[in-house]
């Protein structure tokens, strides 16, 4: 619900900000279409980036993959950046994969850690690559194509990919931070598998 709020209100405000500074002689009407559909753009961005990551091989997200170690000072960023007082605000999108990550539910199965930090990996993949991509909607400025030069491109795409990329890069650091905590459980889920088994 959060998110929604602040996409409408964000799209609304970039309408608002170039219709008061009439952008390039735009009517508002214009303007404030523009602003709906480079919205709508994004999301169908950040929605085609998610299809094509979940299409990789699972191995490449593995939790054995080094790759997805988070170092000392990348949780110190973190830390730094306030992310215990906000983390719970950000919307978790496990209902598309039909596995949330909001809340461990079976903390002593070393599988479902395992299947946890694959969809971790999954999902910081997917935010972190669909910030720079939300930049793509810029090429929708039908003008620059005319000739015209890039205008709405500049005032009304750049901004709504800043807030997309935003919007994509805050939960991409909530599933970093969670992720050496998860790391943790998994080693402890394992030695009690090994002891039962024993």
């Amino acid at each position: 619900m959060l998110y929604l709020i602040l996409i409408i209100g964000a799209t609304l405000l970039i309408a608002l900000v170039n219709i008061l500074c009439n952008a390039f002689g735009e009517a508002w009407w214009y303007l404030l279409l523009a602003s709906v559909l480079a919205t709508i753009a994004v999301i169908l961005v950040d929605g085609i980036v998610a299809i094509i990551i979940r299409r990789l091989p699972e191995k490449w997200f593995n939790y054995q993959n080094k790759r997805f170690d988070v170092s000392k000072k990348e949780t110190h960023f973190y830390e730094c950046i306030g992310i215990k007082k906000w983390k719970d605000l950000i919307p978790e999108l496990g209902g598309f994969t039909d596995f949330h990550k909001n809340h461990v539910k079976e903390p002593n199965n070393p599988e479902y850690i395992e299947r946890f930090l694959l969809e971790i990996n999954y999902g910081y993949v997917l935010h972190l690559l669909g910030a720079p991509f939300g930049f793509l909607i810029m090429l929708l400025d039908y003008k620059m194509y005319m000739g015209q030069g890039i205008t709405i491109g500049l005032t009304i795409g750049i901004p709504v990919a800043v807030v997309n990329a935003i919007l994509c890069l805050l939960p991409a650091f909530v599933l970093r931070y969670n992720y050496p905590r998860l790391q943790v459980m998994h080693k402890f889920a394992l030695r009690k598998a090994k002891k039962k088994e024993a």
